[in-house]
């Protein structure tokens, strides 16, 4: 079946930062002797394939299932549209952080920006969806 919705964020927070941090480390792994060298070469590395798995954050929305993954998929989540209670745009606070972060409350999955969508689970879990399109999404959750 056709996704109802799909929508891919460009991880631009993720990517630039650890860019940044790589070519720190790839400037360190180049002045210091050899056994710290391998250890700044290393960090240099970590960074470039934490970048590539959270380049992006992908959300569709089919056959009754919210789904969304990071970059190529390595981590991927799903639940099902019965489970949400209730559906709403909310603003982070820079302090939340990006990637997957437990904070007090709620579960996040972001990679760029501060708009997310809320989902009240029937749970009573609460789980954000960072996205540049919070209106699509939440409108695309919200029952037809």
């Amino acid at each position: 079946m056709a996704d109802r919705y799909r929508h891919t964020q460009r991880g631009t927070v993720m990517i630039v930062g650890m860019a940044l941090l790589a070519i720190f480390f790839a400037f360190m792994a180049y002045t210091l002797p050899s056994p710290g060298r391998w250890g700044a070469l290393v960090a240099v590395l970590g960074l470039i394939i934490l970048a590539w798995l959270f380049s992006s954050l992908t959300v569709s929305i089919s056959d009754g299932q919210l789904q969304w993954r990071f970059g190529p998929g390595l981590w991927r989540y799903r639940m099902a549209l019965a489970d949400i209670a209730s559906v709403s745009i909310v603003r982070n606070s820079l302090l939340n952080g990006f990637g997957i972060r437990i904070r007090p409350g709620f579960r996040l999955y972001n990679v760029s920006g501060l708009d997310a969508v809320e989902l009240q689970l029937k749970s009573g879990d609460i789980r954000r969806i960072g996205t540049d399109d919070a209106s699509g999404l939440a409108a695309a959750l919200r029952p037809e």
